[in-house]
């Protein structure tokens, strides 16, 4: 047995509050690791963190990119205990979507669908949750009760099958013995 790591964040971007308030949830971004250290952690997310313009598949490191400038980037760390095969899977899939990532985009237009409750599926292309969500079931790992296209980051939000490992500050991860409360960063 394995486990995969399930993260979910809010930094606090624009982008970021805006898919909170629809969502009504404190995080809004879903990403998947293979290890405990999350390095790195897969999603489809800003290709430059200064700028949501130019978005598509991402490998994230916690103290890099947006989370190097978003310090105070609140998160929930969750993890998985899958089979061997699907771990194996799982990474083969991440890894078959990071080589051909050229051919992936960020689905703007899904999120503006979400907001609607009206879910759009459109091939090679991914916002963070779809991307998740989709490498779980191409992976047979069956946590979600729902297409993936129509999954949004609140979906992961205390998921029965998934264990909370963590929730506080991003940047203090690594120190998972203190405990942050997300009420006392992020007003929400």
């Amino acid at each position: 047995m394995k486990k995969i790591y399930i993260v979910t964040t809010f930094t606090g971007t624009l982008l970021s509050c805006l898919i909170r308030n629809i969502s009504k949830t404190p995080y809004a971004h879903v990403s998947i690791a293979l290890n405990e250290d999350l390095r790195p952690m897969y999603s489809f997310g800003r290709l430059n963190p200064k700028t949501p313009i130019f978005a598509g598949f991402v490998e994230e490191n916690i103290n890099e990119g947006l989370y190097a400038i978003k310090t105070n980037t609140m998160c929930r760390v969750y993890s998985l205990t899958v089979t061997e095969r699907q771990y194996e899977k799982l990474k083969e899939n991440i890894y078959n979507v990071s080589m051909n990532r050229t051919q992936y985009a960020y689905d703007v237009k899904a999120l503006v669908y979400l907001s609607v409750n009206k879910p759009r599926k459109k091939d090679y292309k991914y916002v963070c949750s779809h991307f998740v969500a989709d490498m779980l079931q191409r992976s047979e790992i069956q946590i979600l009760d729902k297409e993936p296209h129509q999954v949004r980051p609140n979906d992961f939000y205390d998921l029965d099958d998934l264990e909370l490992e963590y929730e506080g500050l991003l940047s203090k991860y690594y120190e998972k013995d203190k405990v942050h409360n997300i009420g006392e960063v992020v007003k929400i």
